[in-house]
């Protein structure tokens, strides 16, 4: 529905930059079929200028979205996993030597700098907030680290960063994107993808059409036919408003009555 929605967005974007140049070519040009081809041709060409520099535009943020996608997927994956710290240790011990691992974190000694760096892995769906944050918190402040890194998939309450003041230890706190951003990517160490979100099933041209000719389209065709007729009568007809108009009606009649685009589903109940 989605995917129908946006290309009837980018249909009536065309028909109002269409009716925008005709409008003031019709007050300069007297004959009506010029005014139409130059008006197609100018909202054509304006259209063609708006995708191309939308599509740069997506193309620029395209890697972004992609690594969007792939931090989704990554952090699944790791939620999934039987033993999921093994992926945090491997990825602890590309810069570190001293790395101890615990059920739900990591304990770092930094020897030359006589600290402690924690990794809590925090791999649920609930969001970090104030009461979570402070269960965490109640599990490893036994340790006595200097910096606490938790990863999580969302930062649910933003008041955290502000609570988080209230504590002697550094706070890091890192969602699905800062975890991909901060972490892998700068240790060059990514959890390995099992589980993959399903993306949005692509409209193809039989659910377009179907959609087109649904009877609940019946009434617009109909409406729009009788507009064309109407007017007819106050304004000379030409062959546009015949081919229009008839246009219009055939496709109420394939809407209403055609049975391959209106078919009944029947789901058993129990």
């Amino acid at each position: 529905m989605r995917r129908i929605n946006l290309i009837f967005q980018e249909v009536l974007k065309f028909v109002l930059l269409f009716l925008l140049a005709f409008v003031w070519l019709r007050y300069f040009i007297n004959s009506l079929w010029l005014s139409a081809i130059v008006s197609l041709m100018i909202a054509a060409a304006i259209f063609a200028i708006m995708f191309f520099v939308r599509h740069s535009k997506k193309q620029k943020i395209g890697l972004k979205l992609k690594e969007k996608q792939e931090a989704e997927n990554m952090f699944l994956s790791l939620c999934c996993e039987d033993k999921p710290m093994d992926f945090f240790v491997e990825l602890a011990t590309k810069k570190h030597e001293n790395v101890i691992k615990h059920k739900e974190y990591l304990v770092i000694n930094h020897e030359t700098e006589k600290a402690k760096t924690i990794l809590f892995s925090d791999l649920s769906f609930e969001g970090l907030s104030i009461p979570r944050f402070m269960q965490i918190y109640g599990k490893i402040k036994k340790e006595k680290a200097s910096k606490i890194v938790i990863v999580c998939k969302e930062i649910k309450d933003k008041q955290i960063f502000a609570f988080c003041g209230n504590f002697e230890e550094k706070f890091l706190l890192l969602d699905e994107y800062d975890s991909y951003q901060k972490l892998y990517k700068f240790y060059d160490c990514f959890p390995t993808v099992t589980k993959t979100y399903k993306s949005e099933k692509k409209m193809v041209f039989k659910d377009f059409v179907s959609y087109s000719f649904n009877k609940k389209r019946t009434k617009g065709y109909l409406f729009s036919s009788l507009i064309l007729v109407l007017s007819g009568l106050f304004v000379k007809t030409s062959i546009y408003y015949c081919i229009v108009a008839s246009l219009l009606v055939v496709f109420a009649i394939v809407s209403q009555f055609n049975p391959y685009f209106n078919a009944k589903h029947e789901t058993e109940v129990l």
